[in-house]
């Protein structure tokens, strides 16, 4: 991996330190960030009208541009850009060589701790400017190391929120299906006894995704006044997934809980879902089946989008629900 490489001062001392590479591939302002020069880590240097810079380039994405810092008001302010990209690549490389994350970066309080006070400084897979033709999705401005969220931007970005108009649209939805989210909750102990737990549902960022089964099956539910026995089938075996998720992922945060399907697991045993010290409730259930319904009939699509504000606090910032 490559060198740390986080701002202007620590890119200087990497082009001093690192040769040219003589090859036609590289040009005589380009310089390696690794000891081992490799083609895709490359730093880059180059001026324009603002100043001189630093970029941070991983294959052909400028990941991070680093300007000469100024002194303005007997301060010292520097200027950083920076843009995400999604691959499992980029994200190592923006963690490890940048020091930030790829989606909500917490900035640390003055007294060097976190609270739901503290900033959030995103930076995104689409840009929102581009500098002297690279796009970035960050433009950042640190006042003596500290992140200045009054001159700094960062693309907008959004939350789905529901109008009154989509309230109703659930509310429809959520009684047409009540017979059947009914016969699912009576039904609760038929689940707990087929439950199956896995680690893949428990662990964070956990589910089973989109099930065009599913989705037949509810559209079905949905339209035709008189639905199949396999779509009704279909219906309880979302239900059944539902409650193997809500229990997966009680599991993994009970202390002492053995996860089955984990390579870590193989030579111990598997606890059950009779080892749950909380029970699944019915609330719970049938809010699980409720969202799942929405999901499939399309309710969350009718939300409309409404801006999040630039470098919101941590407790303001949507985490669950921001797009760009």
């Amino acid at each position: 991996m490559a060198y740390v490489c986080k701002n202007y001062d620590e890119a200087l001392g990497t082009f001093a330190m690192r040769g040219a590479v003589r090859s036609s591939k590289w040009q005589p302002n380009e310089r390696p960030l690794d000891p081992k020069p490799r083609a895709e880590h490359r730093l880059i240097e180059g001026s324009n009208e603002y100043g001189k810079y630093f970029d941070v380039k991983l294959y052909q994405t400028v990941m991070a541009r680093f300007y000469e810092p100024k002194v303005v008001d007997g301060k010292r302010v520097e200027r950083r850009l920076y843009m995400g990209h999604s691959s499992q690549t980029s994200q190592q490389f923006m963690r490890h060589t940048l020091r930030v994350d790829l989606g909500a970066n917490r900035q640390r309080d003055s007294d060097d701790m976190y609270s739901d006070e503290s900033i959030i400084m995103p930076i995104y897979t689409e840009h929102f400017m581009k500098d002297d033709g690279v796009p970035f999705s960050l433009d950042s401005y640190w006042v003596d190391g500290v992140l200045d969220p009054a001159r700094s931007r960062h693309t907008p970005h959004y939350r789905l929120v529901a109008d009154k108009d989509v309230r109703q649209h659930k509310i429809k939805v959520a009684a047409h299906f009540e017979p059947y989210i009914m016969l699912a909750q009576m039904r609760m102990p038929e689940f707990r006894a087929s439950c199956t737990l896995d680690y893949k549902y428990g662990r964070a960022f956990g589910g089973e995704g989109f099930n065009r089964a599913f989705y037949m099956a509810v559209q079905e539910l949905w339209t035709d006044p008189e639905p199949q026995q396999k779509d009704i089938d279909v219906f309880f075996a979302m239900c059944q997934t539902a409650y193997d998720i809500i229990a997966s992922k009680r599991g993994s945060d009970q202390e002492d809980f053995t996860m089955g399907g984990s390579w870590y697991s193989r030579n111990q045993t598997a606890s059950t879902v009779d080892d749950l010290k909380k029970p699944i409730e019915m609330v719970e259930f049938r809010r699980a089946i409720l969202d799942r319904i929405h999901k499939y009939v399309g309710s969350n699509s009718l939300k409309k989008p409404e801006e999040v504000k630039q470098f919101p606090r941590n407790s303001e910032y949507p985490r669950s629900n921001i797009h760009t």
